[in-house]
């Protein structure tokens, strides 16, 4: 009783791998089995997808909507959310110098946002260095 083909024999069968006397038996076998025949047509397609595959990232290619993006969207965008913000921090501070709460609440409370404040900046400051000297910044998943 000749020797069952494996799914481990039509993979070195495909890749070249097998000695010519192994070779002659599993094409015999192929020939002769049509559910080998479906097998080693699987096996072909699945290998085919593999070699095709790539791991460089997927590149975009650029178009007339990327240009307006870069060139006129994205400024006017910086620039409202700019203006908004001055806008309602200069207002915010109007009514906390107006307002008849005392000095003293008004202190602690520029202190406390003084305060946040710097821990925010400080806290991107040192994610911004970080950044810099990252190894692994330019890998890509």
């Amino acid at each position: 009783m000749p020797e069952r083909v494996t799914h481990e024999d039509l993979m070195r069968f495909l890749d070249g791998e097998l000695p010519p006397e192994e070779h002659a038996r599993v094409e015999a076998e192929i020939s002769a089995s049509t559910e080998l025949s479906r097998e080693v047509a699987i096996f072909r397609s699945l290998k085919g997808d593999f070699q095709d595959l790539s791991f460089q990232p997927v590149t975009h290619e650029h178009s007339v909507w990327d240009a307006v993006n870069d060139n006129l969207a994205r400024p006017i965008g910086w620039i409202l959310v700019v203006a908004g913000a001055v806008a309602w921090i200069a207002y915010g501070i109007f009514v906390f110098t107006r307002s008849p709460v005392d000095p003293w609440e008004k202190l602690a409370i520029g202190a406390v946002v003084i305060g946040m404040i710097l821990l925010l900046a400080s806290v991107i400051w040192d994610r911004y260095r970080d950044w810099l000297t990252d190894p692994y910044r330019d890998v890509y998943r």
